[in-house]
């Protein structure tokens, strides 16, 4: 009886999974066509039936203030197979941000390996507030390198 019990939690676990997977799989079709080609392109080394797109792998938010909601990839909820997270490791998970046009199209703002993204606004502008590797900053990997980027209409740009 154990046997059956543990093999039910087991086939219940694996069916909640899969069904996660095949709801984030959904969500990434429902993307723009520009998104869609740069997640098809990064994931590309790894067989169709071994991706699982996570929840939180995609989430939508307005990050340059024009009312528009913009697409941020989250390669830290993706997993290849044996794989395991395969854009993840000490300098963070690779995170990819769409920022809209206003035309109707997409522009990838950020594609970065970031520990911490937060998204915030800074002297009036909407900004990425990232922790990234310390080497982006001139230090020893492990230090922070805390960085922030605000929008000027047309990108982000460091702030000074």
């Amino acid at each position: 009886m154990r046997v059956l019990v543990r093999t039910g939690v087991a086939a219940s676990a694996a069916l909640v999974l899969s069904l996660l997977s095949a709801h984030a799989q959904a969500q990434t079709h429902d993307l723009p066509r520009q998104v869609q080609d740069e997640i098809n392109t990064t994931v590309q080394d790894c067989r169709p039936r071994e991706r699982v797109f996570g929840r939180g792998f995609v989430s939508r938010k307005d990050v340059n203030g024009d009312g528009i909601p913009d697409v941020i990839l989250d390669y830290g909820a993706y997993k290849c197979g044996d794989q395991g997270a395969p854009f993840c490791g000490s300098a963070g998970c690779n995170t990819t941000v769409f920022a809209s046009t206003g035309r109707g199209g997409y522009v990838k703002v950020l594609d970065e390996n970031v520990r911490n993204l937060k998204f915030r606004t800074v002297n009036g502008r909407p900004a990425m507030v990232l922790n990234l590797h310390g080497s982006a900053c001139g230090k020893a990997g492990a230090e922070p390198c805390p960085m922030t980027l605000t929008w000027n209409g047309a990108r982000f740009v460091r702030s000074r």
